[in-house]
């Protein structure tokens, strides 16, 4: 069972740098071709600085910094049982190659839940970005679910 008295906590920030790599490596795991994730000129004839981050792109930096196992271990779940239960961004400004952006993340809401499936518990958190001007320019809200 997951900890309820978790919700409201903050963890400590994690850096990530943009790399323009890692925005190709996503686009092409994902199949998605536009020309404005792979070429810098063409990006820029539609109005860019530089090749944007796509929009599922928040999802790097939290899986490659491993958060959500710190998040699973704090809350007491099984990570083996959990599940993606939904994701959304906002973006509240576009996100370059050599941008470099710090996640905060917070838990939200702990909550149980029954289903068809049987119980489940249900974490809700998100996670706020600023890039190195210390803006805002994402916010990427999640949901996990632990099946019992």
């Amino acid at each position: 069972m997951a900890d309820r008295s978790k919700a409201g906590t903050q963890y400590e920030p994690f850096v990530w740098e943009v790399e323009r790599g890692k925005i190709r490596e996503l686009t092409d795991a994902i199949g998605d071709k536009n020309v404005l994730y792979r070429n810098r000129e063409a990006a820029r004839e539609a109005g860019y600085k530089d090749v944007p981050a796509p929009p599922t792109f928040a999802t790097l930096p939290f899986s490659w910094n491993k958060i959500i196992n710190k998040v699973a271990k704090d809350l007491n779940m099984n990570y083996a049982k959990m599940l993606h239960g939904g994701e959304s961004y906002e973006y509240l400004s576009e996100i370059y190659p050599g941008d470099v952006l710090t996640g905060t993340l917070k838990i939200l809401s702990v909550e149980e839940k029954s289903g068809k499936a049987g119980a489940m518990d249900i974490v809700k958190f998100v996670i706020e970005y600023k890039n190195q001007q210390d803006e805002l320019v994402l916010k990427a809200t999640t949901m996990a679910v632990e099946r019992k």
